[in-house]
């Protein structure tokens, strides 16, 4: 490369910007002039000759590359002989740059133009195109509008033609484009012709490219193509302290804290008091800062799910209200078939005696023979019964028994009582031989206090049922554990076995009103279970009642300290339907003859009786609804601070009721057919229960109290 080359390449770095132009365009061999010096002489001095004006543009292209960018000096030209001599130059610059193109185009070396660049005149060039740093840019945007109104591109083209004349040194010519044409030069373009530089297109600034959405989740994701983690669908609807979901209004509605973490309002409640009493600061059960009660804020989220209990519970409400009006249209029912069978006697007795009157009355009306006596007759005539006292032995020295049982089917009467024997504390059962009334050997079942008894009919089985959370049954030959039950950990209080196709079945009830059916074969599942919705009072007793023609298919009875409820069976299956009877409590206890087909209840006083009462009724239907219809309703003490439980005795065609009094300590017994208290025995001590005992020898009744056994002998005589 001449010497002349290197510095054109030197002005052309000391013109261009560097951080626009690449290393390839600095490389290139075509240099850039400056055009405001050149065009600067050739318009302001028309009529000078073309060789002076090139000599002194080339002057001063020396000039720059000895001391820099220093600008050439050029007289001043009127402009109105700028404008008289332009015209004719254009032509004359024309015509020479048409004769420079043909000297200076080398064979092969005649670069095409880039684009829709155009040389002047029409006709291509060899010349290629630069492009202006972006300072120079404006101003080459401003120039088309004077040269347009001047006319002056061509003396450009002209000045280009003369340049070409001169022998040294040898620059090469630039094509000028008319910036308002403003051609774009690809990179592409550029990278394939390294040399050619458009002077017109400017250098876009370097912009970060804003991404589309389907491009910028392209991008994101991994070369491995994983999939995106999708958070469990239950975070965050569920409260973290009890895992149960949110709702919408109650206790239970969502709040934050104003660490912003998301409780259920109760369970927070709670959690504050309890932080506030073991470590004396109130914290946040997640993140540990300092909390107040003042901190927790009501949401109204949008996302969280929340479970809506309104509806739930105006349904629930509807269904016990539909139920209760059930059972009060039922009992309401009841009351007027009772109504219209006294009234139905009421009128037999009125026709009686309306006869008896128009007879002019005689000996029937005291015993005759007229229609009618033949009832009150039989009433007469009916046995009398009377309990004398046959035995009373000790069965313990300890203090702590409560329940009575007698199996007619396995001829054994067991009483619960302490356990006597220091190695073994706790409770358990005493087997007494029902003929001698002995006591027999002992039978340890539990650590606590025994609640309930129950027999198998059909199998040699015993339950027990005590403060423990479990019922364990015992084989009565074996005296062993076979099996236990549990239901949620809650205490069972009550127990029963039911018979006939339903042998298997368990019944237990604890201590919040729950109800459990167990099958003895899988001790460790529950067949089923029926919680309290309304009355959460213990479970007290449990009898089930065998299908008769009432109730086709069975069912129990459970006896609740406040509530009593039925459990019919359906046809075609074991579910059974709850219906609460007509009776209201407090209840002592109940108990069911399966002979007599007879409900006894022990009830405490309330607001509508000042008395205890023993219920005895027996369980009907009334348009499908199970009621009980009383039979009897004895009065006993006015105050009943103990739980004790009565009994009821069937003799021949009457039954006896036997039940301790427990404000004037007496044995009271009642006889319903007579409706009349027959007879009282004082007690000194509290009977806790009352079971009948029916063997060879007789009827006898036995009494448990604290450690010992009453034995009473039921006679009868004919009056």
């Amino acid at each position: 490369m001449s010497e002349t080359e290197s510095d054109g390449d030197a002005e052309v770095e000391g013109v261009l910007d560097p951080d626009i132009f690449s290393s390839d365009s600095r490389e290139s061999d075509q240099p850039v002039v400056r055009r405001q010096n050149w065009q600067r002489i050739m318009t302001q001095n028309p009529d000078f000759d073309p060789d002076y004006v090139l000599q002194e543009m080339e002057d001063a292209y020396n000039s720059d590359d000895a001391g820099g960018d220093a600008d050439i000096e050029v007289p001043y030209i009127d402009p109105e002989e700028e404008e008289a001599g332009a015209h004719g130059l254009v032509a004359q610059i024309r015509q020479e740059l048409l004769l420079l193109e043909g000297e200076l185009a080398e064979p092969g070396e005649s670069p095409e133009p880039v684009g829709d660049q155009q040389p002047i005149g029409g006709d291509p060039g060899p010349l290629e195109a630069l492009q202006l740093p972006p300072e120079n840019q404006i101003e080459a945007q401003q120039q088309p509008d004077q040269l347009n109104e001047n006319q002056e591109p061509d003396l450009a083209v002209e000045a280009q033609a003369q340049l070409a004349d001169q022998p040294q040194p040898r620059v090469p010519a630039v094509v000028l484009v008319d910036p308002p044409s403003m051609p774009s030069t690809s990179r592409r373009n550029q990278g394939e012709e390294p040399g050619v530089i458009s002077l017109d297109t400017p250098s876009p600034p370097k912009k970060r490219k804003r991404l589309s959405g389907a491009a910028n989740k392209s991008l994101k994701k991994s070369p491995e193509g994983k999939p995106t983690i999708v958070e469990d669908e239950d975070d965050g609807l569920t409260c973290p302290i009890c895992l149960d979901s949110w709702e919408m209004s109650g206790e239970h509605r969502l709040v934050s804290l104003r660490c912003g973490h998301l409780f259920g309002e109760s369970c927070i409640r709670r959690w504050l008091n309890e932080s506030q009493r073991q470590s004396s600061v109130k914290v946040c059960p997640q993140c540990k800062t300092k909390a107040t009660f003042r901190d927790i804020r009501h949401l109204y989220a949008k996302r969280i799910q929340m479970l809506d209990t309104e509806i739930r519970e105006q349904l629930e409400a509807e269904r016990r209200r539909t139920q209760t009006l059930t059972t009060e249209l039922a009992t309401a029912k009841l009351a007027q078939t009772l109504t219209a069978e006294k009234l139905m006697l009421l009128q037999k007795d009125y026709e009686r005696l309306k006869e008896l009157v128009r007879a002019g009355g005689g000996r029937g009306a005291f015993g005759g023979d007229a229609d009618g006596s033949g009832g009150q007759k039989g009433i007469h005539q009916l046995a009398t019964h009377r309990l004398y006292m046959e035995k009373n032995f000790e069965i313990t020295r300890e203090p702590g028994c409560r329940v009575l049982l007698y199996s007619a089917k396995h001829s054994m009467l067991v009483a619960s009582q302490k356990s006597a024997q220091n190695l073994f504390p706790g409770y358990g059962v005493r087997f007494i031989d029902p003929p001698s009334f002995k006591p027999l050997h002992f039978l340890h079942t539990s650590a606590l206090l025994v609640r309930d008894i129950a027999f198998s009919e059909s199998q040699h089985l015993l339950t027990v049922a005590s403060r423990e959370p479990k019922i364990k049954i015992f084989d009565t030959r074996t005296r062993l554990c076979s099996s236990m039950f549990t239901a949620h950990d809650r205490m069972l209080w009550s127990c029963a076995l039911d018979r006939n196709e339903r042998e298997h079945f368990l019944y237990g009830g604890d201590l919040r009103g729950g109800v459990y059916i167990y099958d003895l074969r899988f001790p460790e599942n529950i067949l089923c279970e029926f919680q309290a919705e309304e009355n959460f009072s213990p479970v007290i007793h449990i009898v089930p009642v065998p299908p008769n023609k009432t109730f086709t298919s069975g069912g129990f009875l459970v006896c609740q300290l406040t509530a009593l409820t039925f459990y019919e069976y359906a046809s075609a299956n074991d579910t059974a339907v709850p219906t609460r009877l007509n009776v209201e409590g407090p209840f002592l206890s109940m108990q069911y003859d399966v002979v007599q087909d007879t409900v006894l209840i022990s009830a405490r006083s309330n607001s509508t009786s000042p008395q205890s009462r023993f219920i005895l009724c027996r369980l009907d239907k009334i348009d499908g609804t199970p009621v009980l219809k009383v039979k009897a309703t004895i009065y006993g003490s006015k105050a009943t601070p103990i739980m004790t439980r009565p009994t009821q005795l069937g003799v021949e065609d009457n039954t006896l009721v036997v039940g301790y009094l427990q404000d004037s300590k007496q044995l009271m017994m009642h006889d319903v057919r007579r409706e009349e208290r027959v007879q009282t025995m004082p007690v000194n001590e509290v009977i806790y229960d009352i079971c009948p005992v029916a063997t060879q020898a007789g009827s006898y009744l036995a009494a448990l109290t604290d450690n010992k056994c009453r034995v009473y002998k039921v006679n009868s005589s004919k009056r």
